[in-house]
């Protein structure tokens, strides 16, 4: 039988055909066209539109796909499958006269080589072994020759299950026997896969049969304490106090406390533990939380561990830790943001400096629906020296602070150099009262009391347009100070001024009349009125009469606006002196499974905080036996991007990266990460006969039951006495136009006909 299939056909469905038709005699036309224009003999002409005609039709049948379709039957032999479970599972001494499970496993299979032999010309016997995914047995003379022993670290049973079916995929079964723990230990611990394998065999009439090996020990008598959970990247600045918390989940032990430990590998070799806490279950299987708090005194990278202390009588004590590193940083810059009311501009301001790693903000919102429980309480250990390094203040009213908080806030920056910057808003300035405060001899903004006190602008109430400037402005450095500022380098190469130009106009501004004798102007609109004002009262201070530098980022400055935000902040901590270029390494996680892909990041920065794009880059990873391997990166946009994914070796691995620019070595970094067998296996390994029960249920209505090792034997005659053989259809599809024969066919025809014509002279 044939069939055609032209092309197209899938897009265009019967139009397909008129389109081959249409395509036929455009070609056909062509040759007619080519063969009236040509002036030769009448031998050479019959020549030429013979090579031509059996080409066009070549290129037809091309186009038209045919296909001859072969349609025979088959008988198709009745096949039986067994997987066992070779998990670690089952080594666990809990069966009569206290033999493993494994071993019963094996006494069982050995009694049912007996009916093996029976079935084997009628039956096709086929076996499997699975812990995290079914591998083939082998069959000696009928015998089932299962591993020597259980050793698979975890089970996956819907994998084993989809695993056997593409195996078998195509065969008549009609009988799939399980024989395992039903225990389901693997890091995802997803078991609707195997119900869908379940599923999938009772829609092909095949039984699943369970035989179920272990005891269903009571809660009680499973004693387990597993720390399940913790931080697998953690860092934190230097001297400041780290929080790592997690769960612990706690079998047979109700009513005892359990220590947990915070270790830390401070010295090579040395293992300390930092801080301890204890866990008490007051219900069996219940998960607690613990937290463990550790200030570190020293910069580095230093291996750390939860581990709940080991209790007697545990079944397993390989899960009652979990490692990971610490990165400890320098030179963090705390910053506190202190808002009014939600504004688009602490969203984005916020999101550009957690960019900066070395950058960390806490926001707090003072809300102004709150305003009658004005001042605020609670606030006067944020404003303590040493609390933070700098305060940004948003449209937040005076009146939302008490005054000792104010001045103490106006004491921490001008006599222990903090910085402060104030942004503009309907109640921030003087519009907000602040001319009355502590606060107003550290601001460097002129006043004119007679004007200012008027000018106060009350809630819910009109706003008057003397206050502020109507948009658009665009800002611009002055010549005298922001030309020369470092806040104003927001350029990759420094201060640009056409940058500043393209950047989008802002909607308005707070009004100032001018800066204080100490202080100096900044930036300013095109008609001179100023927009960022700076002091140095003791500490820095900036005055900066806008809230809407987000526009920046929206309008497609995003790195721009990172730039600005990132030296606004170093230069009121006083880091604008010592900011060098930087190249910083990302992993999202430092704790992997064998096997697992470990995917990092890297960014080279310039000293203004800019991301160099040009940047040379090396890689390089150092294995946990010591040697070295170079490593591939991917460039995207200005980050780096790798991949490592031999990580079948357990311990620790290093990633280095460097980048370079021109010869000069921009910065180094390493980062650390373990590869971690956690023992799921072993870990609360009581038998789960219900699960194998539920997989066979599935198929209940074509047999699917479970059974004792003991029925086995019957089971399996019974099933080869029911087998009948299996009749299919198969069809075979050839096709021609495909081959490489066939495509030489219409080169050769070609070229043929084109030497002719250059031998006549023809073309």
């Amino acid at each position: 039988m044939w069939s055609f299939s032209p092309i197209l056909d899938r897009h265009l469905g019967s139009a397909s055909t008129y389109l081959v038709l249409l395509l036929s005699l455009g070609l056909v036309a062509t040759w007619f066209v080519g063969l009236k224009i040509t002036s030769t003999s009448l031998r050479r002409r019959v020549v030429l539109s013979l090579l031509r005609i059996v080409t066009i039709a070549l290129v037809i049948l091309a186009l038209l796909r045919p296909t001859r379709v072969f349609v025979d039957s088959k008988m198709l032999p009745s096949t039986v499958v067994f997987l066992a479970d070779k998990s670690r599972s089952m080594t666990i001494e809990d069966s009569l006269g206290g033999k493993t499970r494994w071993e019963v496993l094996q006494r069982m299979f050995a009694d049912l080589e007996p009916a093996l032999a029976e079935i084997a010309e009628d039956v096709e016997i086929r076996a499997y072994a699975y812990d995290v995914d079914a591998v083939s047995l082998p069959l000696d003379q009928g015998r089932i020759v299962l591993p020597e022993q259980a050793d698979g670290d975890q089970t996956d049973h819907g994998e084993s299950l989809r695993s056997m079916l593409r195996e078998e995929d195509g065969k008549r079964l009609i009988g799939v026997f399980i024989a395992g723990d039903g225990a389901q230990q693997t890091l995802e611990g997803n078991t609707a896969a195997a119900q869908a394998a379940a599923r999938s065999l009772a829609r092909q009439n095949c039984p699943l049969i369970a035989v179920s090996f272990g005891q269903l020990r009571s809660r009680r008598q499973a004693r387990d304490v597993i720390l399940e959970t913790m931080p697998d990247n953690l860092s934190v600045f230097v001297k400041n106090e780290l929080s790592v918390s997690g769960t612990v989940r706690v079998s047979g032990y109700v009513g005892q406390e359990i220590p947990v430990q915070l270790i830390v590998e401070e010295k090579p070799g040395k293992p300390t533990v930092v801080a301890t806490t204890s866990v008490r279950a007051e219900e069996e299987e219940e998960q607690l939380r613990y937290e463990l708090t550790y200030v570190p005194e020293e910069v580095g990278e230093f291996q750390v561990a939860v581990r709940a202390v080991p209790q007697s009588g545990e079944l397993t004590v390989s899960n009652n830790e979990l490692p990971t590193f610490l990165t400890v940083r320098e030179g963090g810059i705390r910053v506190l943001y202190l808002q009014g009311e939600y504004r688009r501009e602490q969203t984005f301001l916020r999101r550009a400096l957690a960019k900066s790693p070395d950058i960390e903000v806490e926001l707090r919102t003072l809300h102004t629906r709150n305003r009658d429980r004005w001042p605020v309480r609670g606030l006067t250990e944020l404003f303590q020296p040493d609390a933070f390094d700098v305060y940004i203040i948003g449209d937040v009213d005076s009146d939302a602070f008490s005054r000792q908080d104010l001045r103490l806030l106006r004491d921490t920056v001008r006599d222990h150099q903090a910085g402060l910057i104030m942004l503009g808003g309907w109640h921030t300035f003087w519009p907000g009262g602040y001319q009355n405060t502590p606060l107003f001899g550290v601001l460097p903004l002129a006043v004119d009391r007679d004007l200012d006190d008027r000018g106060r602008q009350r809630f819910e109430t009109f706003i008057p347009p003397d206050l502020h400037l109507e948009g658009p402005l665009r800002m611009l450095p002055t010549k005298r100070w922001g030309e020369q500022s470092f806040i104003m380098q927001i350029g990759e190469g420094g201060y640009d001024p056409n940058l500043w130009r393209q950047l989008p106009p802002l909607p308005g501004a707070n009004f100032f009349r001018g800066a204080k004798s100490t202080g100096f102007v900044l930036a300013e609109t095109e008609r001179g009125e100023p927009l960022l004002i700076a002091g140095e009262p003791g500490g820095r201070v900036l005055a900066f009469a806008v809230d809407a530098t987000w526009r920046w980022a929206m309008r497609g400055f995003v790195d721009e606006h990172r730039r600005f935000w990132r030296q606004v902040v170093l230069w009121l901590a006083r880091h604008d002196e010592i900011v060098k270029g930087s190249t910083q390494l990302r992993l999202e996680r430092r704790r992997f499974p064998p096997g697992a892909p470990v995917a990092f990041k890297a960014v080279a920065y310039s000293a203004t905080g800019g991301a160099v794009a040009d940047a040379e880059w090396k890689a390089s990873i150092r294995l946990p036996d010591g040697t070295k391997q170079p490593l591939r990166l991917a460039r995207r946009g200005s980050e780096m991007t790798g991949q490592f994914l031999q990580t079948e070796k357990v311990g620790e691995y290093v990633i280095e990266v460097s980048a370079s620019r021109g010869g000069q070595v921009i910065g180094v970094a390493e980062s650390q990460f373990l590869v971690y067998e956690k023992d799921f296996e072993l870990s609360g390994a009581t038998a789960d006969p219900a699960f194998l029960a539920s997989l066979a249920q599935k198929t209940e209505e074509v047999g699917g039951r479970v059974i004792v090792p003991e029925e086995l034997p019957r089971v399996l005659r019974e099933l080869a006495e029911g087998a009948e053989e299996f009749e299919t259809e198969v069809t075979e599809r050839i096709t021609y136009w495909d081959r490489p024969w066939f495509f030489g066919m219409i080169v050769a025809l070609l070229s043929l006909e084109w030497f002719l014509r250059k031998y006549w002279r023809l073309a």
